[in-house]
């Protein structure tokens, strides 16, 4: 395969679109603007295209055309016609750059439809918000939220936990970015596969320049190798679809990249359904689009919120029924437009 070839073909369409974004076609159909990591990062380039490619079909049976910019890079338009819906749930890579993006969602112009909502978005960028869902009731993973790591402060969250098995990670984080699982005065290493010593856990977020990073320790959910976790997928506050996500015998990680695996959820239980809404409730507003990520804490037998995902979750939407048909709704109705396909519409 010629990739340099490739290479162009990609930066010569980059282009294009920049440029059709700085001169939007004066026209009643939306152009949908998803928002990515740029084109060509190596990291994401062999994930990102497929899951927009997903969408964009989507949105074209809506008779909307949908363009693929780089969210860091890409220019806004100068048209204040709003004949554009910029959409964040592609925009991989922004806990790399916390700064950056916290500053690029506080500067977004008020006349530009983003969704989620930038305030919403910074919201959910910092997981600290898992505090205001427990201040609001909703039963969360037990979560401590401290301001660098050292042993003290680990052997002190394993006593106030009652376990010896912690998990640690960044409070700004996706894709278990920078995540450890940590044994506390426990060699038990084989039962828990991929964890560290606490010795070995400061020497690797030294290692990772995380050890003076804002973090958060919880306890391991070991439901997690046992039920495996369950996401609920939430457009526009109507549940759209459901998968589980299990992980690999020597890995405590769901995603993809460690392994996990995802299949579709084919029944969504009452406790599950309550639990969802009562998150979405929640959430300083409604979101048009969001994944609550669920599992049972095993010492209560309850289900409780791993977390809310409102910026760029997996939507997994080849388990969806409709196959994103919900989506491409919430997102045009969430503007105003018409909401009926073309195939629908003839």
């Amino acid at each position: 395969m010629n990739t340099s070839t490739d290479s162009r073909k990609t930066d010569h369409q980059l282009e294009e679109e920049r440029r059709t974004i700085s001169s939007p076609p004066m026209t009643e159909t939306p152009v949908v603007v998803i928002l990515t990591p740029e084109l060509n990062d190596p990291m994401f380039a062999e994930f990102w295209k497929f899951s927009f490619d997903q969408l964009a079909s989507k949105f074209k049976e809506f008779g909307v055309r949908a363009i693929a910019a780089p969210w860091m890079t890409t220019p806004l338009s100068s048209d204040t016609s709003q004949s554009f819906i910029y959409i964040a749930n592609l925009a991989w890579g922004y806990h790399y750059y916390p700064d950056r993006w916290n500053s690029w969602l506080r500067n977004w112009p008020k006349e530009f439809k983003l969704f989620n909502s930038p305030s919403l978005l910074l919201w959910n960028t910092r997981k600290t918000y898992l505090q205001d869902l427990k201040n609001a009731g909703i039963p969360i993973i037990p979560t401590l939220h401290v301001e660098h790591i050292d042993e003290k402060i680990l052997i002190d969250a394993a006593a106030n936990f009652n376990t010896s098995d912690l998990m640690v990670k960044p409070q700004i984080s996706a894709c278990s970015f920078n995540t450890i699982r940590v044994l506390v005065g426990s060699n038990d290493f084989a039962c828990a596969p991929k964890s560290l010593s606490t010795s070995d856990a400061v020497a690797e977020l030294i290692r990772l320049n995380a050890i003076d990073s804002m973090m958060m320790i919880q306890p391991f959910m070991s439901s997690v190798v046992q039920e495996g976790e369950m996401s609920v997928f939430v457009f526009n506050g109507k549940v759209s679809h459901a998968v589980k996500s299990n992980t690999q015998l020597d890995d405590y990680r769901v995603q993809f990249e460690h392994g996990g695996v995802t299949t579709a959820l084919k029944e969504i239980s009452t406790e599950m359904l309550e639990l969802v809404h009562a998150a979405i409730a929640a959430c300083p507003e409604i979101p048009v689009y969001a994944r609550i990520d669920i599992i049972r804490n095993l010492t209560t037998g309850h289900l409780c919120i791993i977390e809310i995902e409102l910026i760029e979750p997996n939507l997994f939407l080849e388990h969806a029924l409709d196959g994103g048909t919900a989506f491409v709704r919430a997102i045009l109705q969430a503007c105003g437009h018409n909401s009926h396909s073309e195939d629908n519409s003839k």
